[in-house]
C-alpha cells in the first residue's frame, strides 16, 4: 500500500490509518428554550473508524484558535453516534456547537463545521438578466 499521507513516496511500503477527516455535516436538527436552557438536537454523519467524539459549545464561532476555551458538552460521545441532544446555558444570543473526533490510534480530527442556533435564513432577492 502506497503512499500513505503527504510525505514523499521513498520505497517503502507505508502502512496505518489515514489522518482524520473534519465531520462537515454537522447541524442542529431542532431546539428548544425555556427557562434559562438550549436544548438542542444536532446531527451528523459519524465517521466509519471513529472511537470516540468530543462536543463542545460556545458564543462565538469554535475554530481551531478557541476550541480548548470553549464549553464542554460531552467528550465521551461514542463515535458510531449519529445525533446527540445538548443541553446549555441560554439566555440570547446564537450557540455555536462544533466537534472533533479521535480514531483508534489516538489521531484526532480537524474541527467539524459550526451548527448554530438560531437559524438564520438568507433569501437573496431573484434578478432576472435579460438578453440571453
Amino acid at each position: 500500500m502506497r503512499p500513505l499521507g503527504s510525505a514523499r513516496d521513498i520505497g517503502a511500503d507505508e502502512y496505518g490509518m489515514p489522518p482524520p477527516q473534519a465531520v462537515n455535516d454537522l447541524q442542529v436538527l431542532s431546539a428548544l428554550t425555556s427557562q434559562g436552557v438550549l436544548t438542542a438536537t444536532l446531527t451528523w454523519t459519524p465517521p466509519a473508524d471513529a472511537v470516540t467524539i468530543t462536543l463542545r459549545h460556545g458564543d462565538t464561532p469554535l475554530a481551531e484558535n478557541n476550541w480548548a476555551a470553549s464549553q464542554l458538552v460531552d467528550d465521551a460521545i461514542p463515535g458510531d453516534i449519529q445525533s446527540y441532544t445538548a443541553a446549555v446555558d441560554y439566555m440570547t444570543g446564537t450557540v455555536y456547537f462544533a466537534l472533533k473526533w479521535q480514531n483508534q490510534t489516538g489521531d484526532w480530527s480537524p474541527l467539524s463545521n459550526n451548527a448554530f442556533w438560531p437559524r438564520r435564513d438568507i433569501h437573496l432577492p431573484l434578478v432576472e438578466k435579460q438578453g440571453y
